[in-house]
């Protein structure tokens, strides 16, 4: 297949047009104002999707932080109740109503960590805090009535205050990441999932490989959903009313580098223009097209007969390779 690595972005701008493609391995490519554009913003991109993951994983950590506490502080609470022995219908309901109110704040607790229910979070911090206030306030009002056993019961009692109190403020922790991380998905126009990685722009160490066929590259993003792996690419400029053809090659190639890297098969690709998102499915059809695009590319380094393949003035306005082009059209 030869020795010459082909990327993602070489089958991009193949796809765009040979020549162009050919000039950018063989001259020093000219980098104009709308070129310099999109590198920024690719790498602000890349920071802010850097950020995301890190805020998602601490995430994690944090919800299971809050949802151990919640359980170690109802399990002790439960425990220290079984001390108490009250001789009166008084105590009794106090003991059963501050055990319920342990309980309930438990469950909200658990389900404002379940991802069927984000959208209650804020509501559901303040039921917990209410509901564990009062449970604990119940419970040692039942202590304080008369029990055996006290040293014990009211030991427990206080790992359980301290234990939801700490179980609230790691879910006061939980809800401030959450609201985070939505504000910057939303910004940067992120579809549901963990980010499974994102282009670091910077050395080979991260680059997704196909030996077989020597091609590599970095997708701006791969967003892990149910198992399924999807790249992103996201482009600048104008908004097309659908995927360029160009765009298709280079999504193609970079499911065709997951399944060959990682051993999954992405279902689709997406690229992305602005708020505007194309699903491009990837099935035979387009991983055959990739592959023969690659080969064509190798046969051309070969023979170094390379040329312009279109007659679109279009094409050769928006090409940042114009002004090094003998072919050009304008």
């Amino acid at each position: 297949m030869g020795d010459e690595w082909i990327s993602a972005g070489d089958i991009e701008k193949y796809g765009y047009c040979p020549l162009s493609w050919w000039l950018s391995r063989e001259k020093e490519e000219v980098v104009n104002d709308r070129m310099k554009k999109g590198m920024e913003d690719h790498k602000e991109l890349g920071d802010a999707l850097e950020d995301l993951q890190e805020k998602e994983k601490r995430l994690v950590e944090v919800e299971n932080m809050v949802l151990w506490l919640a359980v170690a502080a109802s399990l002790v609470s439960v425990g220290g109740l079984t001390f108490l022995r009250p001789e009166g219908y008084l105590r009794q309901i106090f003991i059963i109503i501050s055990l319920i109110w342990l309980l309930a704040a438990t469950f909200f607790l658990y389900i404002v960590e379940s991802k069927k229910f984000l959208e209650i979070g804020l509501k559901s911090e303040k039921i917990v805090l209410a509901f564990a206030m009062i449970a604990t306030i119940l419970a040692l009002f039942a202590v304080s009535l008369g029990l055996t056993d006290a040293n014990i019961a009211r030991i427990s009692q206080v790992i359980s205050l301290s234990w939801l109190v700490g179980a609230s403020y790691w879910l006061k922790v939980s809800l401030s990441l959450k609201a985070e991380a939505k504000d910057k998905r939303d910004e940067y126009n992120v579809d549901n999932g963990s980010i499974d990685y994102v282009d670091g722009m910077e050395g080979e160490e991260d680059m997704l490989v196909y030996e077989e066929y020597k091609i590599r590259g970095r997708p701006d993003y791969i967003i892990e959903n149910d198992g399924k792996l999807i790249p992103v690419e996201v482009k600048t400029g104008r908004v097309p009313k659908g995927p360029f053809f160009s765009h298709i090659l280079q999504v193609g190639a970079y499911c065709l580098l997951i399944e060959a890297d990682k051993g999954i098969k992405p279902p689709h690709a997406i690229v992305q223009y602005g708020e505007k998102k194309f699903q491009v499915e990837y099935d035979e059809d387009l991983k055959d097209l990739v592959i023969e695009k690659v080969r064509e590319m190798r046969a051309l380094i070969e023979t170094e007969d390379v040329h312009r393949n279109h007659n679109r003035k279009g094409k050769c306005a928006n090409c940042s390779r114009r002004e090094l082009c003998p072919e050009r059209l304008v």
